[in-house]
């Protein structure tokens, strides 16, 4: 894992790198700073309580604040102005936003241990984005709204990024996601990795983990609950540009592309 800052990248090394596994943080971004800013402001108005403050659990575990949550994150994916912001991100790192095209920007609260999660993704076990959207060409960005430890974070399986891992792809479906309450929102895998396998992280604040679709990876679930952002980008003709992934043990042949919206027009990806 490499820490940079967006001055430090360019498009082609960084896309030829992600696409063979490796995994990055792109530290001391102006626009990621601004839209955690905004975060901050939305749950200060909806919780009446600074998310750094947030670990008071009488206050957010309440039955009511589900509810409240879940319009917080209707309220980010919306938000005109961190789209905007990210895609400026995304240009200071090289990207051709014309190119580009990008799903929804999400709020995720991740419990600590024996409590329950709020608004509409719950914790995940380990699995591949691409088990989901079939996009193999797919980029992961993720983000936490305060400081995180490899405790309560995200964690990666990198041995697996080559190597077929059993899963239900073959049967996960998406429809049920939006209609069911706690169905899974991805395919997941039930099998049990040792700790050496698994590569977790400690970022701060502003920090952007950036990786494959394809890793195999999932939520770290410690003592302190966790707030965090996360999207995904697919960038047109990437699959014929760069060596990307092959699937390996997906069996969901669907390939999502609706999912992911131009950056500059708007139109879902074809």
């Amino acid at each position: 894992m490499k820490k940079l800052t967006c001055e430090q990248l360019s498009e082609k090394v960084f896309k030829k790198k992600i696409f063979r596994g490796e995994v990055f943080v792109i530290k001391n971004s102006k626009e990621i700073a601004k839209i955690t800013q905004i975060i901050q402001m939305y749950f200060l108005y909806i919780f009446n309580v600074n998310i750094k403050n947030s670990g008071k659990k009488q206050l957010l575990l309440k039955d009511q604040n589900n509810l409240f949550f879940t319009i917080l994150q209707n309220r980010v994916k919306r938000c005109k102005s961190i789209r905007k912001y990210f895609t400026k991100f995304l240009e200071n790192i090289g990207f051709n936003v014309q190119e580009t095209y990008m799903d929804l920007i999400t709020l995720r609260f991740s419990p600590s241990n024996g409590e329950d999660s709020l608004g509409t993704l719950n914790p995940v076990k380990a699995h591949r984005d691409t088990w989901a959207s079939n996009l193999f060409h797919q980029i992961n960005f993720w983000f936490p709204i305060h400081k995180v430890t490899d405790k309560n974070s995200i964690f990666l399986i990198p041995k697996y990024f080559n190597k077929k891992i059993s899963n239900n792809s073959g049967i996960w479906n998406y429809a049920f996601y939006k209609q069911k309450k706690n169905y899974p929102s991805t395919p997941i895998t039930n099998e049990n990795f040792y700790k050496n396998e698994i590569l977790r992280f400690s970022l701060i604040k502003g920090e952007v983990l950036c990786f494959s679709g394809h890793h195999l990876h999932g939520s770290n679930l410690g003592n302190c609950e966790r707030f965090n952002l996360e999207t995904r980008v697919v960038c047109k003709n990437d699959n014929k540009k760069y060596k990307i992934p092959k699937n390996l043990d997906s069996e969901n042949k669907i390939e999502k592309k609706k999912w992911f919206k131009n950056l500059v027009s708007g139109k879902s990806y074809t």
